[in-house]
């Protein structure tokens, strides 16, 4: 009985033993292991997109007969009526994440319906302008052609214009993988393509973002470069995206995250996580509402209606590389009744700014409603007016009154005395609130210390009230600077306040809250647009 004893405990310790391994590498997995899909063209055919009316004269590629709507594939550009699907499935192969054989990449020609104003590559003269399908354009280099001059072009694509961000399909092979029915092609090796400067790009976008305007950006992407190389965050976390950098890593790739500031923090923290070495450039097509980061970085305060494809490729052709400091906000919670159970924990990454008080009530408040009538919140312009009526309502209601006495403000370890005030901001760039820049209002003295993204120093300033934000926002007053400093501690002794972080608020209850430096992320900026931050990298340095 003794000896059985023995071997039921032998084999629980095993078990338990074994559990914990496989638990340790399921964990590693989940946060090691990513992968790039790909879609099976053979069997799934063309990605449709419907389309309730062309913005231009468009022939259907099975018929040719002229249609008002319709579907087009936005991997190669091809047109069809609803009810031609499956033909055209089966009749014009679709633009190709991979190549079997490496070598010579051939021309992918698409007939008819070319971009208005194309212009034939051999002749020069102005093509596709004929009342039916007429002339040819290739989806990966974008070259249009007449139909009598196709012959004399050469058989090679060279991929245009902007080669240096397209991974070519003859450079990918896909691996099939997963169990019987679920099994699915990823992306599987890459070799380097002999293309000087090469520095692809990977694009990341919900298409649920800017009142949907992110599904459009994500469909003009698939046309210009290798479909794998767009990823739409609906489907798909940032890390299956940057699966590129570890299956090539020796290349700098740069990363274009169309969002908002939420999204682009998302992305840098997924960077940092992975450890990706050489960390990836990332530039913003700003879709949110507030945009501080993109106004900084000069790539504007926000995309509205059609966007210009190629004017937002030579865009990041012309970025210079920069740095951006990010700060770790540690929050731990007071003890409750002297009980000594272990404090709760909270880490947070800030780029923008960090907010105590009024500011961030404005914004708990939007939130709250958002998340409860996501409908009426589409527009860039109708959140800006419910921030104001949300504004507006605490000049009369004053909720953080007396904040002043309720926390206490410590900078590089000396204690601030605080005036009556209703809320603290640490800045880390210099616009805040949608395009306010508070910390230069007034600031031409030289008693006020320059403010930059990259100088290892966040700002922090007080607000009186509501009324001051408004004020603030117009620029008819001055922030209440309380200065500079590396490190920033904030106790709250009391009371439940609203906190906001880069535009995510909550309540939060007694705690001691630490603002450290954690590191510099790599970005993209127009340095001649940017009024904060060195910008000292070297052109080297994106290569």
């Amino acid at each position: 009985m003794a000896s059985d004893s023995i071997v039921i405990v032998l084999y629980v310790v095993i078990f338990i033993a074994i559990t914990i391994v496989l638990t340790k590498l399921c964990k590693r997995d989940r946060t090691r292991h990513y992968e790039i899909p790909a879609r099976d063209i053979t069997k799934t055919g063309h990605r449709w997109a419907m389309v309730e009316i062309f913005s231009q004269p468009t022939y259907s590629a099975v018929t040719g007969d002229h249609i008002v709507d319709g579907a087009f594939c936005d991997s190669c550009g091809i047109c069809v009526e609803d009810d031609h699907l499956d033909d055209a499935n089966k009749r014009f192969p679709c633009k190709s994440y991979s190549r079997t054989r490496q070598g010579e990449l051939k021309h992918h020609w698409i007939e008819g319906n070319l971009p208005l104003c194309s212009y034939c590559a051999i002749c020069q003269q102005q093509c596709g302008v004929l009342p039916r399908l007429c002339d040819y354009r290739c989806c990966w280099c974008q070259m249009t052609v007449h139909e009598d001059c196709l012959p004399v072009v050469p058989s090679e694509c060279r991929l245009g214009k902007y080669r240096d961000l397209i991974v070519p399909p003859n450079c990918v092979q896909l691996k099939l993988v997963g169990w019987k029915g679920r099994r699915h092609l990823i992306v599987g090796s890459v070799s380097r393509p002999d293309v000087a400067n090469w520095s692809p790009l990977i694009v990341i976008a919900n298409r649920k973002s800017g009142n949907n305007d992110g599904a459009h950006i994500l469909q003009f992407f698939r046309g210009q470069l290798n479909p794998a190389q767009v990823i739409d965050l609906h489907d798909l976390p940032p890390e299956a995206g940057l699966e590129w950098c570890h299956l090539i890593p020796d290349v700098r790739f740069r990363v274009l995250v169309c969002g908002g500031d939420g999204t682009v923090g998302w992305v840098l923290n997924a960077i940092n996580q992975l450890k990706l070495k050489p960390a990836p450039h990332v530039g913003i097509l700003p879709l949110g509402t507030g945009n501080d980061l993109s106004r900084v970085l000069g790539s504007g305060e926000g995309h509205v209606g059609h966007t210009n494809i190629h004017d937002i490729m030579d865009t990041l052709e012309a970025a210079k590389p920069v740095k951006l400091d990010r700060w770790k906000i540690e929050i731990l919670n007071t003890k409750r009744l002297g009980i000594g159970f272990p404090r709760q924990r909270k880490v947070l990454v800030m780029n923008n700014y960090f907010s105590v008080g009024v500011d961030a009530l404005v914004t708990l408040n939007f939130h709250r409603r958002r998340e409860s009538w996501p409908k009426l919140f589409g527009s860039r312009i109708i959140n800006k007016m419910w921030y104001f009526t949300y504004g507006t309502k605490d000049v009369l209601e004053r909720e953080c009154k007396d904040l002043e006495k309720k926390i206490k403000l410590e900078m590089d370890g000396k204690l601030i005395a605080l005036p009556p005030i209703e809320g603290i901001v640490v800045l880390n760039i210099e616009s805040w609130g949608g395009g306010c820049k508070p910390w230069n209002i007034g600031g031409q003295s030289s008693t006020v210390p320059k403010s930059a993204y990259d100088d290892g120093l966040v700002e922090v300033m007080g607000l009186y009230s509501s009324f001051h934000i408004a004020q603030l926002q117009v620029g008819l007053a001055e922030p209440l600077r309380f200065g500079q400093a590396k490190q920033v501690k904030i106790t709250l002794m009391k009371g439940r306040t609203p906190m906001q972080a880069d535009g995510e608020p909550w309540n939060q209850s007694a705690c001691e809250i630490t603002i450290n430096h954690s590191y510099q992320a790599n970005m993209l900026a127009f340095t001649e647009l940017s009024q904060t931050g060195t910008a000292t990298n070297t052109e080297a340095d994106v290569t």
